[in-house]
């Protein structure tokens, strides 16, 4: 009789060895705990270009804005911010590109002509009216330009001018100005439209 209770012993302490044992190898990665502690270890790495003191990898947590990585870079003065979204959350491998204020030299209104590099000369670039991001030639910068600027162009509304900053925003600048067409509404008859109004050079 004693013999068959030594028995029983053994068999609870055997039973509840391996109950311990699953526990400990199961339970910890269901638990709140576990879960709060593998989700506040996560990040997300973006790289921030452009207008910047020195363009690179920026770590953030998973839930960042684009107001938290311009935070972290040192902006240049000349960075332009107003066509940004500061509020746009931000993904894995995003890459953001800040954008640069468009220099705009108004023609001289006295008209001198005095010689080139003269203290009293002064280079016209155009005549378009001061604000708006132009090249030699009167085009807009689509790389440069806002959304008040991109709303001038021929085929080009309000909404499609702030998918095109999105588009900047999200891809970088654009390398020519056919790459406009990669914006989501902007066809080839789109850009037909404003094929001689565009550019993408200074």
């Amino acid at each position: 009789m004693m013999e068959g209770k030594l028995r029983y012993a053994w068999w609870f302490v055997l039973v509840g060895v391996v109950i311990l044992a699953i526990w400990k190898l199961f339970l910890p990665h269901g638990t709140y705990a576990y879960v709060q502690k593998a989700d506040s270890s996560r990040e997300i790495v973006v790289y921030v270009a452009g207008a910047v003191e020195k363009s690179g990898l920026v770590h953030l947590a998973p839930d960042a804005r684009l107001d938290d990585a311009l935070k972290q870079v040192q902006l240049l003065p000349e960075a332009n911010l107003e066509s940004m979204n500061p509020a746009e959350k931000l993904k894995d491998g995003q890459k953001i590109t800040v954008p640069r204020k468009a220099v705009v030299i108004s023609p001289d209104p006295a008209g001198n002509s005095s010689d080139p590099g003269g203290v009293d000369s002064v280079p016209v670039v155009s005549s378009a009216p001061v604000g708006i991001p132009v090249s030699e030639g009167g085009k807009i910068n689509i790389n440069t330009a806002g959304a008040a600027e991109l709303d001038k162009l021929s085929g080009v509304g309000p909404a499609l001018a702030e998918r095109i900053i999105q588009y900047r925003t999200e891809h970088g600048l654009f390398a020519k100005a056919e790459d406009i067409q990669n914006v989501s509404g902007i066809g080839p008859k789109t850009f037909e439209k404003m094929a001689s109004q565009v550019t993408v050079g200074p």
